[in-house]
């Protein structure tokens, strides 16, 4: 079953052009469960669908986390 989520970064690394969200957006594609992932530096926030038999939120922030980015989920 396939689950969205939304991180807001809110530490002081931030994604500040297109680099960035390409970046974040290669990370996340790496993790197997991911289906769709799109980081947005206009409003510093990171969408990503997943399945849930495959992957789960925590492992996605965790990367976020190692990658430098504080994030808070929001959905």
């Amino acid at each position: 079953m396939f689950q969205s989520i939304t991180f807001e970064i809110i530490g002081s690394q931030r994604l500040t052009c297109s680099g960035c969200e390409g970046r974040v957006e290669h990370l996340l594609k790496a993790l197997e469960g991911e289906e769709q992932v799109r980081a947005q530096a206009g409003t510093q926030r990171i969408e990503i669908l997943f399945d849930r038999a495959k992957l789960e939120a925590t492992a996605i922030a965790e990367r976020l986390n190692q990658a430098g980015y504080e994030t808070r989920a929001e959905s």
